[in-house]
């Protein structure tokens, strides 16, 4: 027979995971256990707490990320693995291809989250190794500490973080800048951004705000006529109608 009192931190800590108000997004296993002994003195035991975990990860209520990391998909069904980009390597903001990918800037969509490490004297060297986590692939490049973060950029964080979400994530515009940037640097592996994006979604003035601030207008504006010249082809304008039609 159950004991009524175990029973009853599980139902009090479910409750509390499916309140996206009173839990993130992302848990570790601290979180989660400091939540199952709250108000219950003691708390379930370490066995009994773990057994508990593994069951509500088998039942897809939890999403392991990396060991001790999860999606909480009880509260937030809709989290992403990218909400976790800094627990699988620390100051690592989403950016780049998958930012893009998500504000339908191009048509070619991957599990692949790719992030940018922010990199500055007496910061040790960050790992830029792919990370494949049990949510999916990350993917990470090195700029300069003063191109990601908003506070050395001298730009409102706005521009540059996109405040719809509860994590660091950047804007569409200040994906497409740093994949630009990256693409131009002979110490990356990153290629240039393909001409076939959509740049409806963007909003032009703040890219025009962030590439002043990143100092790479000239990089911009390259890319732009290479981009504008691949738009105004016939060969491009007529698969674009062929598409438009099948669609």
């Amino acid at each position: 027979m159950s004991d009524p009192s175990l029973e009853s931190w599980k139902i009090a800590l479910e409750r509390r995971l499916l309140d996206a108000q009173a839990s993130p997004a992302v848990l570790t296993t601290a979180n989660v256990q400091a939540m199952a002994q709250a108000g219950r003195p003691g708390g379930p035991s370490l066995a009994t707490f773990h057994r508990w975990l593994q069951a509500m990860v088998q039942a897809g209520k939890l999403r392991a990320v990396i060991k001790g990391v999860y999606l909480n998909r009880m509260g937030r069904p809709d989290a992403q693995p990218a909400a976790a980009a800094q627990w699988v390597r620390k100051f690592s903001v989403p950016s780049l291809s998958w930012v893009l990918e998500q504000a339908w800037a191009t048509n070619n969509f991957g599990d692949t989250v790719t992030c940018v490490i922010p990199l500055s004297a007496g910061m040790s060297n960050p790992q830029l190794r792919d990370r494949h986590t049990q949510a999916g692939p990350f993917q990470f490049f090195a700029m300069p500490a003063h191109l990601v973060l908003p506070d050395r950029l001298g730009c409102k964080t706005e521009d540059a973080l996109d405040d719809r979400f509860d994590y660091p994530r950047t804007t569409p515009e200040k994906a497409l800048l740093d994949w630009i940037y990256l693409g131009a640097s002979p110490r990356s592996r990153l290629q240039r951004p393909p001409l076939e994006l959509d740049l409806d979604p963007l909003d032009r003035r703040r890219l025009a705000r962030l590439a002043k601030a990143m100092k790479i207008e000239d990089k911009l504006e390259h890319w732009l006529q290479q981009w504008r010249a691949y738009q105004a082809d016939p060969e491009t304008q007529a698969n674009a109608s062929l598409r438009f039609s099948l669609g």
